[in-house]
């Protein structure tokens, strides 16, 4: 309640449109948030306040963000929704199907990625011996697969940067059932293909299936940066 009231006055506002938990990763989160006395009690006061109009969370992993959308107490949930991801890793069809089901919003994360950095055409980033926000266990993944940043890009993943097909990758995000908003990806040079993809419209444009066979050719030897195998060389969605 106290970094609510923080935040809402730092912005010089009554109300937030959207409040979300970030990077929810274990279960651990989410019973502690959904739990006796947990931060979910202090959201929904705060929306029967009126300080906040709707619920939301982010995070990584897919069972996870399935036990929070089924909760019934949240209204969107951040999370990857990725063309090589999705089929070539099985990351992001429960997410979609649990969204749907309980009329929940999804903001896709990671629309605009190709695949994993590797030491060899990425930055390999300092792990430290102890994060104070962060759990061990995701720490150490961060040392057995290690967090790579894009050398012309500030992003962890490597970005289509081909304005063409850098569009198609956000177009099928954006038509996938349940999806309501895509993220651009994290870099200012990327941004603005995507602006004159959708500048002007009142409605998404429809994606082409005829462009699918090109795309699954296209991405059938990029590293997805989220799978559901618990091998090495990706993030595992877990």
């Amino acid at each position: 309640a106290k970094d609510l009231a923080n935040t809402l006055k730092a912005l010089k506002t009554d109300h937030l449109d959207l409040y979300q938990f970030h990077s929810i990763s274990t279960g651990r989160d989410v019973n502690q948030i959904l739990g006796e006395g947990g931060a979910m009690e202090t959201f929904l006061n705060a929306k029967m306040e009126g300080k906040i109009r709707a619920i939301g969370f982010s995070a990584h992993s897919e069972p996870m963000a399935v036990r929070m959308i089924e909760s019934g107490m949240v209204d969107t949930c951040m999370f990857p929704i990725n063309f090589a991801a999705y089929h070539y890793g099985g990351v992001g069809q429960k997410v979609l199907a649990a969204a749907i089901e309980n009329n929940v919003g999804i903001i896709a994360l990671k629309s605009g990625a190709r695949g994993r950095l590797t030491t060899e055409n990425g930055e390999a980033v300092h792990v430290p011996k102890a994060f104070a926000h962060i759990p061990e266990f995701k720490r150490q993944e961060m040392i057995d697969y290690p967090v790579v940043t894009s050398k012309v890009h500030h992003t962890w993943y490597e970005p289509e940067d081909d304005p063409v097909e850098l569009n198609r990758l956000v177009l099928w995000s954006l038509n996938q059932p349940g999806v309501t908003a895509v993220l651009p990806p994290g870099s200012l040079g990327l941004l603005d293909g995507i602006s004159d993809l959708l500048r002007g419209k009142n409605q998404v444009p429809k994606f082409e299936n005829k462009e699918m066979q090109h795309m699954l050719e296209r991405y059938n030897d990029i590293v997805p940066i989220f799978h559901n195998r618990s091998i090495s060389g990706t993030k595992v969605s877990t």
